[in-house]
């Protein structure tokens, strides 16, 4: 049976010399310019390789499923002639072949490589391809969120922690930052966002951790705004607005939702925000509650969520809120999840220098540029439908092919499992011989 892989790098080979990318929406910056600003460490004498064909066949392979770094270095080793030509590998001047750099110089560049420069090159990519693409005075949700990378733990030494802010509505990674450890992801807030160049009408969400009048002010002073959490780190916010006569709010939005084995009823209520808030630019504060119940019917827990925002009510009435205060799902569902499961992040061990932040920032550029929540993807080889499980999860639709009878029952029983825990888009397989579907340039396609 033929590998898939020819069709990946075909598609890849494609995106770099025409310098588009499937899925940005239009004309894109050629991704051989953003790498070309990153800094090479090593000296200018004896390189043989430039580190933009570096980048650019580390980045081919991680968009082609190489999760780890062995995969990395067995997908460089069997690179076409044509892609090697296409991101300019160098040449040998007796055969005339061109030459994938060695696995071991990947490894040793990479990992000497500033990764605040790599995370700085596609967050000025990104953002450039995000200009003008909405309406003058549209708001534009954002989520800000952190991630642990699980892989890089080793013995005593604690894992890595990443930050990242993303497009809420769209599911693209706009920027992202290494920090120490998760109780600094405060102190990375502002550095993270100072990475976007125009953060004008934009609307961040994020967990409580990060309602901070500091960030607040800053927001404010850049044009943006918030809508935030109150919990224990602001306990006499949360005690006045707790205090507050909720009762006589009327409730002035509903949601229902169905799924993972149970029922969820949501409301908001919304007022002005009081005098005595004494936390700066808040226009309006809110009340969350959610009821769970079985799918009898039956209570099994309730909960209950302060917040508050700087969005006036005419900018925000409750159902805009809510789904606002709902921002911080996305950035879970279609990053981290897809990066830990069908790019296997957390599996990987790759732990030195600058290269597992590398890989980080080149798994949720993967995501966020070769396929948009919408768009359906084809897996010409299904077999049990793992990836066609988490494209539904992160809001794509999927089509299986396998030749095989015995994975058909397995692949749509996943399927359907999906669809039960609350995934909206739609999945299919059918049984047709992959190895045909195999050779064909693409592997996603707009819907």
């Amino acid at each position: 049976m033929q590998s898939v892989m020819p069709a990946a790098v075909s598609a890849i080979a494609a995106t770099l010399m025409e310098g588009e990318e499937p899925g940005a929406g239009g004309s894109a910056v050629d991704l051989r310019q953003v790498w070309a600003q990153i800094t090479d460490p090593r000296d200018r004498r004896g390189r043989r390789h430039s580190l933009v064909v570096i980048l650019a066949l580390v980045q081919a392979a991680v968009v082609s499923g190489a999760t780890t770094f062995a995969a990395i270095k067995h997908w460089a080793g069997a690179v076409p002639q044509h892609v090697l030509a296409g991101v300019g590998a160098r040449q040998d001047p007796r055969t005339g072949l061109y030459q994938a750099p060695h696995p071991d110089t990947v490894c040793r560049v990479l990992e000497r490589v500033d990764a605040a420069e790599v995370d700085a090159a596609y967050a000025r990519h990104r953002s450039a391809q995000l200009a003008g693409v909405h309406d003058v005075g549209e708001l534009i949700p954002m989520t800000v969120d952190g991630k642990t990378q699980r892989g890089t733990a080793e013995g005593r030494r604690r894992a890595r922690h990443r930050m990242g802010v993303m497009l809420a509505e769209d599911g693209i990674t706009v920027a992202q930052l290494d920090v120490d450890g998760k109780s600094n992801e405060i102190t990375a807030f502002i550095p993270l966002l100072d990475q976007i160049p125009d953060l004008k009408n934009v609307v961040i969400s994020a967990d409580m951790m990060h309602t901070q009048r500091e960030h607040a002010a800053y927001l404010h002073r850049r044009g943006a705004y918030f809508v935030l959490p109150v919990g224990g780190n602001q306990p006499g916010l949360f005690d006045r607005l707790d205090a507050l006569a909720w009762r006589e709010v009327p409730i002035g939005w509903t949601t229902y939702d169905r799924g993972h084995g149970r029922q969820e009823i949501r409301t908001i209520q919304v007022r002005p925000a009081p005098k005595n808030t004494r936390f700066p630019h808040v226009k309006q504060v809110f009340l969350i509650e959610r009821r769970f119940l079985d799918l009898a019917g039956e209570h099994l827990s309730s909960q209950a969520v302060l917040g508050i925002t700087s969005l006036s009510a005419a900018q925000a009435g409750p159902r805009r809120l809510a789904e606002l205060a709902r921002g911080e799902w996305p950035i879970e569902n279609r990053d981290h999840y897809v990066r830990d499961v069908t790019l296997g992040e957390d599996r990987c061990r790759v732990r030195t220098g600058a290269f597992p932040s590398i890989l980080a920032v080149m798994r949720s550029h993967a995501i966020t540029a070769y396929t948009r929540p919408g768009d359906t993807v084809l897996d010409p080889d299904c077999g049990a439908g793992t990836v066609l499980t988490e494209a539904l999860r992160s809001g794509r639709h999927a089509i299986g092919l396998t030749g095989q009878p015995r994975w058909w029952p397995v692949a749509r029983a996943n399927i359907t499992a999906a669809k039960y825990d609350g995934a909206t888009p739609d999945g299919m397989v059918l049984n047709h011989s992959p190895a045909s579907a195999a050779t064909r340039p693409a592997a996603c396609s707009r819907r």
